[in-house]
């Protein structure tokens, strides 16, 4: 998974270290300054000058290092719950020797990342051409072949694309403000707070900033309107100029899912970014999903396999989300291998447990065609009738419409009889 970030970070090092040569050229570029001339012995002023460079270059690593403390706290934060606090007690007892050592491992991460993209995209690059999508574009004009695009959802999408665009101004009105702040204070401790400050800040505007998506996802979760839910993916991902570049792929397998296209599900998840262990759970639970659907029972196998490799490392509630989610790839395979009565016992509970209407839709109409096929068919009408009256646009309303009417036809012939 740690390779779908190489490429963010291989740009964001490289980028920050430009920024510190262009910032080290502009301050010693004219030795001559009075300013420097009070502040740096005149040895130094002439190992600057005699090795111009070489500052610039140890001033680019400088600004590479410290961005690179953040990068590397990202990337050990999720391995357990209490590496934040050991990043922040680092940083405050010895911050010197952190930021050395982050330095030092400018170069070494550089190289990691970018070997991670390229075999990453080379991976990639070989998933798309056997599913024959060559990109967003071509998958968005697959699926106007096989689905409505609703304009009345453009507006949203809009919307909430010019909220989530607002937010990342300001997250990078910010980053702009942290470069500030490592430049003009020089107390340590005030460092250090404000670093811890920035962090929380960013945090907070992350959470705002995935909230803006809220209202396309209740299409789906609320409304169980799974092609309203991915025109207003689509129209989001689509720029002014009509390049497309497709965000929330998870969403829009699920929306895939409730409109019973499996195939174009599958292709959606080929560029799936695997980042954390959350995000690499969510794509096996829908590839089980998936699997199920295209009657792929190795894959199933797999998926289940692959899952339980997955450490969700957030205490309690991560031990949960892991659970629900191989509990409902199980179930699955149970399904598949006909075992009825486990399966029926789990829909049950999910119709009790889930908080979403189109979770309960999903349950029920399992539970329906479970009971009908054990001959329970008032139990099956009562769970396909709930799918009718809840399910909306979701594909099971059609079917579990079908199954009632082939129940009325039964009740008809039993009264004739």
């Amino acid at each position: 998974m740690w390779k779908y970030k190489c490429k963010s970070q291989f740009f964001i090092l490289l980028g920050s270290f430009v920024v510190g040569v262009l910032l080290t050229v502009i301050m010693f570029s004219t030795t001559s300054s009075v300013m420097l001339l009070e502040i740096l012995p005149e040895e130094m002023l002439g190992f600057i000058k005699n090795n111009f460079v070489l500052t610039c270059v140890s001033g680019g690593l400088g600004i590479a290092g410290i961005v690179n403390v953040v990068l590397i706290s990202q990337l050990l934060m999720p391995l357990n719950q209490w590496v934040p606090i050991m990043i922040f007690m680092l940083l405050f007892i010895a911050p010197s020797y952190v930021f050395m050592i982050s330095t030092m491992l400018v170069v070494p991460m550089m190289i990691v990342d970018l070997y991670g993209w390229l075999s990453l995209r080379s991976n990639t690059s070989r998933q798309v051409k056997m599913s024959k999508i060559s990109d967003d574009k071509e998958f968005v004009r697959v699926y106007q072949i096989h689905h409505k695009l609703l304009p009345e959802y453009e507006g949203l999408a809009k919307e909430c694309r010019k909220n989530v665009t607002t937010a990342s101004l300001v997250y990078s009105l910010g980053v702009v403000a942290i470069f500030c702040v490592l430049l003009f204070i020089e107390n340590i401790i005030l460092l250090v707070l404000l670093l811890l400050f920035f962090m929380i800040a960013f945090n907070a505007l992350l959470r705002f900033r995935s909230q803006q998506f809220i209202p396309i996802t209740r299409l789906l979760y609320e409304q169980c309107d799974p092609e309203a839910c991915a025109s207003a993916i689509i129209y989001y991902s689509t720029r002014r100029s009509g390049k497309v570049r497709l965000t929330q792929r998870a969403l829009l397998a699920q929306c895939l899912i409730y409109m019973n296209d499996p195939d174009l599900a599958q292709d959606i998840l080929i560029t799936f970014p695997k980042k954390d262990p959350a995000s690499t759970l969510t794509y096996w639970s829908l590839m089980g999903y998936i699997d199920y659907m295209l009657k792929d029972e190795d894959a199933l196998d797999r998926a289940y396999e692959e899952a339980s490799k997955v450490r969700m490392n957030f205490g309690p509630t991560g031990v949960m989300i892991r659970s629900n989610e191989l509990s409902g790839i199980k179930n699955k395979i149970n399904l598949m291998n006909g075992d009825f009565n486990t399966c029926k016992q789990y829909y049950l509970q999910e119709v009790k447990s889930k908080p979403f209407p189109f979770q309960q839709v999903d349950a029920c109409y399992y539970i329906a065609l479970i009971s009908f096929v054990e001959e329970e068919y008032k139990v099956a009408q009562m769970y396909f009738q709930k799918v009718v009256d809840h399910g909306n646009k979701m594909y099971f309303v059609q079917n579990a419409k079908t199954y009632l009417d082939k129940i009325d036809s039964m009740d008809l012939a039993d009264d004739e009889l």
